[in-house]
């Protein structure tokens, strides 16, 4: 489909399903529901919750939430905005306040995957299991790609995520890969640089990074987590993935530009449906404009859109 179009298209939708909501979904919903069960990435809320963390997490569980992925991961430590705290006091604070942690954003430090480095790509990843084994969390998350300018360093980071996710699996976790816009950047066979085009024509050859990825990974190492305003973002339909890939999605990234819904770029119902048609039931919300200076406000009018959302189960 034509990105242009499909983003009109996507807009239109999301505002419908929206109104939609507004008209019936709240409407229709009433103390007495039955309470649903989802997650947030803590990283929307990082400035707010670094100032008093005990405090902050017990807020969020008032607000709603009953699951926490993580941000911030240093060398056996959460530091996001504060000083480090171990994984397992960060978890302690968790459920002193109600609140499970399942999962966890990691980014390996290496910029460039090579056959030089790939033996520190993987010790990374077997220090990140040796720290999050004593968590019980089920997913650990390769939260960005690293540099990627050719097919065939899109098969180098194929190669390594599955090598990885074999390290994560044997430690009783499930590795994950997190598509952030970047990932909609196309490369081609011997490229020198990835390319993102609003008008023309690629060159003969050229493929999209995360088609590359989801093709290349095996489906019983690595799985994903679809981040789906970041896929609307890039011009791709996330329907369409979920569809395609219907047992590579085992999470969800829920969030807009501002609180959920708030953008009308998202058809938000459409995308549950086929998530929960995938069998897949783990999601987190996510907000990125961390700086804004209201992020529980956000999030908890985020939470409460989830609750009331009668395509929300």
């Amino acid at each position: 489909m034509n990105r242009r179009l499909f983003m009109k298209t996507a807009s239109l939708l999301g505002m419908g399903a929206i109104a939609n909501l507004s008209c019936k979904g709240v409407a229709d919903a009433s103390d007495s529901r039955q309470h649903k069960r989802f997650g947030l990435q803590v990283f929307g809320v990082c400035l707010e919750l670094a100032k008093d963390i005990p405090a902050g997490m017990r807020r969020l569980k008032e607000i709603g939430y009953d699951t926490l992925e993580l941000a911030g991961y240093n060398n056996g430590n959460i530091a996001l905005f504060h000083d480090p705290i171990s994984l397992i006091d960060y978890r302690k604070m968790a459920q002193d306040a109600g609140l499970e942690i399942t999962s966890s954003h990691v980014r390996t430090p290496q910029p460039y995957y090579t056959t030089d480095n790939k033996k520190d790509v993987l010790d990374f990843w077997k220090q990140v299991v040796d720290h999050h084994a004593l968590l019980g969390i089920t997913y650990l998350v390769q939260a960005g790609i690293p540099g990627c300018k050719s097919v065939e360093d899109a098969q180098l980071i194929a190669e390594i995520l599955n090598e990885a996710g074999r390290i994560v699996q044997d430690a009783g976790m499930l590795l994950a890969f997190h598509n952030e816009v970047n990932v909609a950047m196309r490369v081609t066979p011997g490229g020198k640089e990835s390319m993102y085009l609003l008008t023309g024509r690629y060159p003969e050859g050229s493929r999209q990074i995360f088609d590359i990825l989801l093709e290349q990974t095996d489906p019983g190492l690595v799985s994903f987590e679809l981040d789906s305003l970041a896929a609307v973002l890039g011009g791709n339909d996330p329907v369409f993935y979920l569809q395609q890939y219907p047992n590579r999605f085992r999470l969800m990234h829920v969030k807009d530009r501002e609180e959920l819904g708030a953008s009308g770029m998202l058809n938000n119902e459409n995308i549950f449906r086929q998530f929960y048609q995938n069998g897949m039931k783990d999601f987190f919300v996510e907000d990125e404009n961390f700086r804004s200076g209201h992020q529980f406000e956000r999030v908890e009018e985020s939470a409460r859109y989830l609750q009331e959302a009668p395509f929300v189960s």
